[in-house]
């Protein structure tokens, strides 16, 4: 059976890629140093293949198509992040092997020979990976737009996997790329649930799962957990291949908008060996960090329903085509006026922010990678005709 030598889950923050001035440097290389440290760990135990699960921001998928569950089966992982780009060897070979195992095991899996992944991956990549000679595997988890898994369904993901595993010889590592708690394109983007991630932590590190495997969709929607659903897919796999163990904290940030944590699960970290945290957890914690649900459907990453269909298509094209967004920026009214958009949508669409947008329907995420393209757009013109004065 194949070995699962290493195994973590980590946070992909696009801010530790680009680094904004306004973000604690020190906070950042928390984050940063703990996804090196597992570097390392594949140094050690020399894994053939690196199975990479982590989600999608919409930038590989969209409205178009939206499936639960997806393998990269392309001989290059593609990943960017603005200017930033990464290519890397897919093991497709086990990767092929997995696809017919999990699909064999009645869970349905998709698979994309040309996927173009994100800053999930690209983080992981960079920081992880490194210099590395070290292929992976990708699959990517929905965990923004509604109907999404549950914690249980991607649990039996990652048993399937496991199970899938037990004729290959090689060595594998799994890391788990999401969370934790934050709220990205939503009015809550600075608040997140640090109270939640640290009862996550509490619970990790002591190998409880059952009430973290009970949350559903909608709970982790509430408290801006969805990305632990890369999470739970990892700890099927661990469990299915008998190495279910507690997690060891490697390194916890507090920033404006996001709970960065980096957890390590195989192989056990060295007793004494001290989680990097830029302020003290609380502990005990007490169940759901004391939150108290309320909810019964989502609040903060809805179903996109049909009628926003047309303004979500054109943050879409103002994110993915160049052209499209150049003339956006130079005239924002003109482009709205040849989109199918009601009245409310086109004034929301030319207002500043992205908080009325998402309140016409527009998903969050679209909304706030729109709103970041056309600044860095206005950036790049603005830069142009100052050169071109001079």
């Amino acid at each position: 059976m194949a070995e699962i030598v290493a195994a973590a889950a980590a946070v992909h923050a696009p801010q530790l890629l680009s680094r904004p001035p306004h973000e604690d440097p020190a906070k950042l290389d928390g984050s940063t140093d703990a996804l090196r440290r597992f570097g390392e760990v594949l140094d050690d135990t020399r894994p053939d293949a690196l199975l990479v699960i982590g989600i999608d921001h919409l930038e590989t998928f969209w409205l178009e198509a939206v499936p639960t569950f997806t393998l990269v089966l392309s001989p290059e992982a593609e990943a960017h992040y603005m200017q930033k780009e990464r290519r890397v060897p897919v093991h497709t070979g086990l990767a092929k092997h997995l696809l017919h195992g999990v699909v064999g095991r009645d869970i349905d899996l998709t698979y994309s020979q040309e996927a173009k992944l994100g800053h999930a991956f690209l983080t992981p990549f960079e920081y992880v990976l490194g210099d590395r000679d070290i292929p992976v595997i990708p699959l990517l988890v929905n965990a923004y737009l509604p109907p999404l898994p549950s914690p249980r369904r991607c649990f039996a993901l990652g048993k399937a996997i496991a199970e899938s595993l037990a004729d290959r010889p090689e060595r594998v590592a799994v890391l788990a790329s999401g969370g934790m708690s934050h709220f990205p394109g939503t009015a809550r983007y600075t608040a997140p649930q640090f109270s939640f991630d640290e009862w996550v932590l509490q619970e990790v590190a002591a190998g409880r799962y059952e009430e973290l495997l009970d949350l559903t969709p909608v709970q982790l929607d509430e408290v801006g957990e969805s990305e632990l659903l890369t999470w739970f897919v990892m700890l099927g796999v661990l469990a299915g291949s008998g190495a279910a163990v507690p997690g060891s904290l490697l390194s916890y940030q507090h920033l404006s908008h996001h709970g960065h944590g980096v957890v390590q699960f195989v192989p056990p970290v060295a007793d004494g060996a001290e989680p990097t945290v830029d302020e003290p957890l609380a502990s005990p914690v007490p169940r759901h960090g004391g939150y108290e649900f309320t909810s019964t459907d989502f609040i903060y990453y809805r179903f996109p329903e049909p009628v926003s269909f047309p303004l979500n298509r054109l943050l879409h094209r103002v994110i993915t085509d160049e052209e499209l967004r150049s003339e956006f920026v130079r005239d924002p009214a003109a482009v709205a006026a040849t989109a199918d958009l009601t009245d409310e949508q086109r004034e929301a669409l030319l207002a500043d922010g992205f908080d009325k947008l998402t309140e016409v329907g527009a998903h969050p995420l679209l909304a706030l990678s729109a709103r970041q393209v056309s600044l860095l757009e206005q950036q790049r013109q603005d830069a142009a005709a100052a050169v071109s004065t001079t």
